[in-house]
Parts: structure tokens; sequence; C-alpha cells
């Protein structure tokens, strides 16, 4: 069991570092900044991490707040990488991981310090899809609250505005970066996954709400549940550390799955049907979630292949080594 902290409540207030890591985010990093300098707490910093070729650091630099730094990302390449970086520089006892389209509520910090003097070694909140007027977002946010909300027993390591003792990251070696590519998705569970095993102390908060916004747009989404099913083969082969041969197995299940379930719709139907529960719309949004779920499960089985394509690349790559 580890232990990051002795004292079962402290009077100190808690150092926060706020650790964002960006690229191209030119239309989101604005607001969430905007946010972050309306947090009703004194004792915090900003660290945007970016690896942008638009004008988000440019934009970041504007930004009159001098607890607000851009620094260039320069450790590997993608988001782990990133948020590893900020973490390792961090002045803060306790990093908060952000992403670019995360608004916090002005008493976020306030009510985080309570639980980390109380012992906490990482702390889970609620989040909320703001953009719901939107067709994705609001379906994203259907799913979950079906899925991971309030009256679900899932046990979860990551959510949005994810927090940990900066001391809790380092003693289990950091978010995992991957390979001979960066981690996609499913990086953030991993290391929620990792703090839990060595016996940190988690807290789950759900009375804390993050307010997030969503794609809106159709190859947006596509994109991103594309990057998702990269994300799950990725997991498969590095995380449990199955075989080539178990991977490509696994790939072809999962895509029989999938391409039954568009062929006979009726998976996909059942699944629409219970999202609606959850939906403002209700019925009204079933034919919209239908195709929703239809363009994800292609999203999903596209980026499944080409985790499985990566997999196969990183194994010849480490055979070059080998010889070499």
């Amino acid at each position: 069991m580890m232990s990051t902290q002795n004292i079962s409540q402290s009077e100190i207030p808690t150092s926060f570092t706020i650790v964002i890591p960006t690229y191209n985010e030119e239309s989101d990093i604005g607001i969430t900044l905007e946010t972050l300098s309306a947090l009703d707490y004194s004792n915090f910093d900003v660290l945007v991490i970016d690896d942008s070729t638009d004008s988000t650091p440019e934009l970041v630099g504007k930004f009159v707040d001098e607890r607000i730094k851009c620094v260039r990302q320069t450790r590997g390449s993608g988001r782990s990488a990133a948020r590893n970086q900020g973490i390792l520089v961090a002045e803060g006892d306790v990093v908060v991981i952000l992403n670019a389209d995360v608004h916090l509520p002005s008493d976020f910090l306030i009510r985080l310090d309570k639980h980390y003097r109380q012992g906490a070694d990482y702390v889970l909140v609620e989040s909320e899809v703001t953009n719901i007027d939107m067709l994705f977002p609001r379906y994203i946010q259907s799913q979950h609250r079906l899925y991971y909300g309030p009256d679900t027993k899932v046990n979860m390591n990551w959510t949005e505005g994810f927090s940990c003792r900066r001391s809790a990251a380092i003693a289990v070696g950091l978010f995992p970066e991957g390979r001979s590519a960066p981690l996609v998705a499913g990086e953030d569970g991993w290391f929620g996954e990792l703090l839990e095993t060595n016996g940190c102390t988690r807290v789950f908060d759900r009375s804390i709400v993050v307010g997030h916004i969503m794609p809106t747009e159709t190859i947006e989404f596509f994109t991103q549940r594309v990057g998702r099913g990269q994300g799950v083969a990725q997991i498969w082969y590095q995380r449990d550390n199955i075989s080539r041969i178990a991977l490509l197995l696994r790939t072809l299940r999962q895509t029989i799955f999938l391409s039954s379930n568009l062929i006979f719709c009726i998976p996909i139907a059942r699944q629409s049907l219970k999202l609606l529960r959850h939906s403002p719309r209700q019925f009204n949004d079933f034919i919209p979630f239908l195709v929703a779920a239809g363009l994800e499960s292609v999203a999903n089985v596209i980026g499944i292949w080409r985790g499985l394509i990566e997999a196969w690349s990183d194994s010849k790559i480490d055979t070059q080594g080998d010889l070499d």
C-alpha cells in the first residue's frame, strides 16, 4: 500500500497546478482560461503545454493573468507526454488535469481543497456536456448518464476535471505514453487504475460538476470515435499485454459484433431507446440517436483496425531493434 498523505486533515491550503495539454485549440482555449481566471481561489497556477500549429499559443500569451503560462511541448508527442511534462514541472502539490474544452465552476478548487486536506490522493468529479442543443453532444451526454451517471455502480478511475497529488502521479510512473506512437484514448483510465492498484486514496464527489464541450459536426464526431476505437486496441495490446494474434482475434470478433449490429439494427435500436430516457428531447431523438450509434459503430471498427495495424508496425520496430 502506498500512502502519500500521512496527516488525515491539514490546516494548510492546498496548492494547485492546472495542466492543460493543447493541440490546435484556438476555438476553445479562450473560454476555458476565462473560467480559470474567475476561480475563487488564490493558491494556483495554470500550465498550458502546447504543441499547436494554429494560434493557440498566441491566444494564451495575450491572456492578462500572470498565473497562466504557455510552455512549448518538448517531451515526446501526444496528450500523455504533454500531461507528464506539466506534472514534472508543476509547482503545486496537486495537479488538475484539464482538457482545453472543460469549464470549471468558480468554487471548484475550494471544494477540492477540502478533500485533499482530509487525505485524498486523487479526486473524481461529475461532468456534464453543455452544448446539448446539438445532436452529437446530446448523444454523448445521454451515453454518459446511462453508463456512468449517478445511478450507476460502475467503478471509475477517471473523469473530466480529474486531479491528484503530484507525488502520487510521479510514484506510479506518470501517464502511460505509448510505444512507437502516442496513446490516443484510454490512457487516462489506465493512469487512474495505476493509482488505485498502488493504494492511493480516491474520492468521488459527484456534487462537483464540470462542464465540457463535445464535437458538433459529423466529421469531428466520427474522427473522435475513430480515436476511441484505436485507443481500445492500444490498451488491449499495451496494458493487457496480449499477443498480436490475440489482438487480431479480438479485432475480428469486435468487427463481426459491430457489423451485425449495423446489419440487423436491433441492438443499436435497443441502445438508442435506452438513451432516450436521458435526452431532453426524448422520443424525438430516436432516429437521430440511431444514426449517431451507427456512425459510432463504423468509427469504432475503423479505429480498432488502426490500432491493430499500429501494433503490427510496433512489433516490426521491436524486432528490428532486437536485430540491431
